[in-house]
């Protein structure tokens, strides 16, 4: 949201009216064909996700696989040993800065910002997350030592980053570079995801393209969106179409089953599987999207 104020012309009295305005710049972004509607779906806690694939935290994977609850407040009352109904939103918050902080590669004081507490309270909090989630305190430490090792670091569908200053570097580059090698893996492999999503969508909706790998299972039961259905824009781990109203329920469901079954990411055993979640949105613009339901 922008919130703007226009001065306007000062009155008899010498007192100046000012009428102040709240815009959503979403709301300007709309369809390309008129009486069509958009469908956007956002992956849920992606990164986290990912973190639990590459961790292989037990304790982390069993939060992300069961069936129901809010990821953070589960996390919240597991670290705090209070009860899940006992979360305020307050302390929803900071675990999610916390937890996301610490995949960010952020110390103490930067983290002490986010958290808007002293950076002994913000280093406290960091090593208490990890005594909690073990895993991820000791995948952490082998990524960079990984790094270091070899020079780069690898996504979930082998594309490398080079980080060559995690070991020719001075103090700060390497300090740096050791953030970056973590932070690679995560935002890297889950672009890797989304590409592969919007890849077996693209292959469906599009008029004139070959089936990918990917699309084979979902190309006979989708036929009908072909020409009706448009992939739009891709934001960080969001996907937006636009779609005719009369086939919104296909497109959005060919929307979450692309994009949840675009990888599979491996819990501590080859049968447990951290689902990949999205939340599916429908709307005139980008703005004033709504949630969808798609029978």
């Amino acid at each position: 949201m922008v919130e703007f104020k226009i001065n306007l012309d000062e009155n008899e009295a010498g007192d100046s009216n000012t009428d102040h305005y709240k815009v959503n710049p979403r709301d300007f972004f709309i369809t390309t064909q008129e009486n069509w509607l958009l469908v956007t779906a956002d992956y849920s806690q992606i990164e986290l996700r990912l973190m639990a694939h590459f961790s292989k935290d037990a304790s982390l994977i069993e939060l992300l696989t069961k069936p129901s609850g809010d990821v953070f407040n589960i996390i919240t009352a597991k670290w705090t040993g209070k009860a899940e109904s006992s979360v305020d939103p307050k302390e929803r918050d900071q675990t999610k800065r916390l937890v996301y902080g610490i995949l960010y590669g952020m110390g103490p004081n930067s983290l002490a910002e986010q958290l808007e507490c002293s950076p002994d309270d913000a280093n406290e909090k960091i090593q208490s997350f990890k005594r909690s989630f073990p895993g991820v305190s000791s995948w952490l430490k082998e990524a960079v030592a990984v790094c270091r090792k070899k020079g780069y670091v690898e996504t979930l569908m082998g594309r490398k980053r080079f980080l060559a200053k995690i070991i020719f570097g001075n103090s700060e580059e390497k300090s740096k570079a050791q953030r970056q090698a973590v932070n690679s893996i995560c935002q890297g492999s889950a672009a890797d995801i989304i590409k592969v999503a919007m890849i077996t969508i693209h292959s469906i909706v599009g008029e004139g393209t070959e089936k990918s790998t990917s699309s084979v299972q979902f190309a006979e039961r989708f036929h009908m969106l072909k020409g009706r259905c448009r992939i739009l824009l891709q934001v960080h781990d969001e996907l937006i179409l636009e779609a005719d109203p009369s086939v919104m329920n296909e497109a959005g469901m060919l929307l979450k089953l692309s994009m949840e079954s675009a990888a599979s990411l491996l819990g501590g055993s080859p049968d447990t599987l951290i689902p990949l979640i999205v939340k599916l949105k429908c709307g005139r613009t980008w703005g004033s999207l709504e949630p969808l339901l798609p029978g």
